[in-house]
């Protein structure tokens, strides 16, 4: 109970570092009209989209003929697309489950609905750190137009009995990581076994990272990137690219996701996200955990991910119903277990505070990576543009780890392309 409390604390002082109101109700249909119909969009799947259901069947039948809820799960991939072409058309969804910044794109349109018409502080803002409340309205409008509901961010998972074998120790450094992954590949592949040695779930996620540990800003203060061709980025690019290249790295796997392949022990690693705990059926093997490498003699450093319920405006009736459900979503006894089947941590105070949530910490192997480096985290600058950005970043990285391109010219178009969208 001690380290959980002290993980809450240092957790409400990083969120402090990384940021730099009340509200009225409304939006009950008149009596006799038809419910407010709210439509939610996500990526969620299996366990987590019962949950999400769990909770949207409980709101519909304590809020009958006054709101209700439908939830439907889309494809991840294009799914911000998708998402930006119905709701400037016109046929979107009320509510998605994204990132904070993504209501960036919708507020110069007067399309981001701001809950602060809505909520109250004892709703929200006295529940959350001041660095969660400012990433829920970091935007130029000053509106809350996004509730954080859970805090995850990239771990390790390994495969112990691996580790065990060939006497290995959690890797704490890349060239660590890059020593380990060729003792076992070589000494499984000598052994008539086929076997990866690391790859990562989200390669814009890892190339963040490492740039920030290598002491350069993946966005500047002035909302530009400077630094995305720096001599050390491009070297630690090619250095992948050789281990790559050697067998002991993947990227990109065919699947995917890296989290499949690892429970059939095609793998011997991976970095994902702590909420992908529950989606790893190891067979045959225990998994063990740890904080990501770091850069041997950079910058201690890693990513705390906040995803959100970002609303949309319709009509009156519409944006009360999803303000309101955003609210019972927030609710402890909503968010415990919703945190609970996404293995991820709660911003709220009242949540994190209950003895069930401690119970629930102290069992999580994934909870107790991620609180490693918690005070050493941070979170990408939420800016206009910083979509484009991540994309541009992450076709510049497959292009040379996986196409072979030039890393210092494919970087130089990239960081062109990026400053183009942060201008905008």
């Amino acid at each position: 109970m001690k380290k959980l409390l002290k993980v809450i604390s240092l957790l409400l002082a990083v969120l402090m570092l990384v940021a730099c109101s009340g509200g009225s109700e409304g939006g009950n249909k008149e009596e006799g009209g038809s419910a407010a119909e709210i439509m939610i969009w996500h990526t969620l799947t299996d366990h987590d989209e019962e949950m999400l259901q769990q909770i949207v069947d409980a709101f519909n039948a304590e809020h009958e003929g006054e709101y209700h809820v439908t939830q439907e799960t889309q494809p991840l991939d294009g799914f911000n697309a998708k998402v930006y072409e119905a709701v400037t058309n016109g046929v979107g969804p009320n509510l998605v489950w994204l990132f904070p910044s993504t209501a960036q794109d919708y507020i110069d349109a007067g399309l981001a609905l701001d809950y602060s018409k809505y909520f109250t502080d004892a709703d929200y803002k006295d529940r959350v750190a001041p660095g969660v409340y400012a990433a829920s309205t970091d935007y130029a409008d000053g509106g809350l137009h996004a509730a954080v509901c859970t805090l995850t961010g990239p771990i390790m998972f390994y495969n112990k009995e691996l580790l065990e074998k060939y006497n290995l120790e959690i890797p704490t450094t890349w060239d660590e990581l890059y020593n380990v992954c060729k003792t076992v590949v070589d000494g499984e592949k000598a052994e008539g076994n086929d076997i990866m040695g690391f790859g990562p779930d989200d390669d814009v996620t890892l190339s963040v990272i490492v740039m920030e540990q290598l002491g350069l800003n993946y966005i500047a203060d002035d909302n530009t990137v400077p630094n995305w061709t720096d001599e050390k980025f491009i070297n630690w690019l090619n250095w992948w690219k050789e281990a790559e290249d050697g067998g002991y790295f993947m990227l990109k796997d065919p699947e995917g996701y890296h989290s499949g392949p690892f429970g059939n022990q095609q793998y011997f690693c991976y970095m994902g996200s702590s909420a992908g705990m529950n989606y790893i059926t190891p067979n045959g093997f225990t998994i063990v955990t740890g904080p990501v490498p770091q850069v041997d003699g950079g910058k201690t450093y890693t990513e705390i991910t906040t995803r959100a319920m970002v609303g949309f405006t319709k009509d009156e009736a519409q944006d009360a119903g999803a303000a309101e459900f955003v609210k019972f979503f927030t609710k402890a006894e909503n968010n415990l277990p919703f945190c609970q089947k996404y293995s991820a941590s709660t911003p709220f105070s009242d949540v994190a505070e209950s003895a069930e949530y401690k119970e629930y910490f102290d069992a999580s192997i994934a909870q107790q990576a991620f609180s490693e480096l918690l005070p050493v985290s941070g979170t990408r600058k939420s800016v206009k543009g910083s979509g484009s950005a991540d994309q541009a970043l992450k076709a510049a990285v497959e292009s040379i780890i996986i196409e072979g391109a030039d890393a210092a010219e494919a970087m130089a178009n990239a960081q062109t392309i990026a400053n183009a969208a942060l201008a905008e």
